[in-house]
């Protein structure tokens, strides 16, 4: 079993390895012991990128890109830790490929991982809604089941696989238990889901927090290394144009915000009226209930925002601006 290390992260730049070698493979690329395995639908739900730390106890991060690949992985019993950055099912639909090893998570997301009856809590606020029948047939059908976590971890858990060596940093907001992972011989930040993606940050469920997650943005910022590397985009960033886009990425906070602020100005709205205009995807994609549902939550929580501001106010169901 790997070797898990209690206490802060610290700075280990020092004792880094200058020879940062990397290579392409069949799956993705490699970067010393550190193997990015590149979802190549990764546009598509419960699909991202994985990454297999090599070693003496290998691990494997989110298993969720290649089939006939992490099923191998398991057929030979090679990996012995899998560790999920989260929650969310694009983030563990091969779990249950994985019987014989330990199952990893930052503790705020293990009892969602290990149960979903406490997934759903995470997830829906209510039960008769169609997004929560949506995930139940997602799960079915992805055979998406419930894996129990051994090993809870917290910000600054260092991980030892013999070979390489974990840092564990909790970036919540997204999920209440989302981390990032550095690998100090790679020299190589996974950052899972602030995944520089056009459409920005994402936050529809009920556990998703907008302060979490712009402080857990500025939070990644201050992390400097060689490579970048996120849950659903196939390339690896150089510092510069990681921060470049971390920048664009957390813009888009502002930006929701704006929108609705200047929509409301033409005119008092009721909820269903303001979510049809394009705040968080183009108005076009919003013929797609999921992205619909996921706007209507978003919004939601920009509205709490300003009215507990005072910035927005209500006159009877509709919105105003105060």
């Amino acid at each position: 079993m790997i070797c898990l290390h209690y206490g802060e992260v610290q700075s280990r730049k020092s004792q880094v390895c200058n020879l940062n070698v990397n290579h392409e493979t069949d799956n993705g690329i490699r970067f010393n012991d550190v193997e990015i395995i590149w979802a190549r639908n990764s546009k598509e739900f419960l699909f991202s990128n994985s990454v297999l730390i090599h070693g003496a106890d290998p691990v494997l991060v989110d298993p969720s890109a290649s089939f006939t690949y992490i099923s191998s992985l398991a057929e030979a019993h090679y990996v012995k830790t899998v560790l999920n950055t989260h929650f969310h099912g694009d983030h563990r639909s091969l779990n249950q490929l994985f019987k014989g090893a330990y199952f990893a998570s930052h503790a705020a997301d293990a009892d969602a991982i290990s149960e979903f009856k406490h997934y759903a809590k995470m997830v829906v606020d209510d039960d008769t809604a169609f997004y929560f029948d949506w995930i139940k047939q997602v799960f079915a059908k992805y055979h998406i089941v419930d894996c129990p976590v051994s090993i809870k971890l917290k910000d600054g858990d260092v991980l030892d696989t013999g070979s390489e060596k974990i840092n564990i940093i909790h970036i919540p907001g997204h999920t209440p238990g989302h981390i990032a992972l550095y690998f100090e011989k790679a020299d190589l930040l996974y950052t899972s889901d602030i995944d520089l993606t056009p459409y920005g940050p994402w936050y529809a469920n009920p556990c998703s927090d907008i302060e979490q997650f712009k402080q857990s943005i500025r939070k990644i910022k201050l992390i400097s290394c060689k490579h970048y590397v996120t849950s659903h985009a196939e390339r690896v960033y150089d510092h510069e144009t990681f921060l470049n886009k971390l920048d664009r990425y957390y813009l888009a906070f502002e930006t929701r915000r704006f929108k609705i602020i200047e929509i409301l100005k033409t005119s008092p709205m009721e909820m269903h009226e303001l979510c049809s205009h394009g705040i968080v995807y183009k108005r076009a994609a919003l013929t797609d209930p999921l992205k619909a549902f996921f706007q209507f939550k978003m919004v939601a929580k920009h509205l709490k925002q300003l009215m507990d501001e005072g910035v927005v106010g209500q006159d009877g169901a509709k919105y105003i601006c105060v």
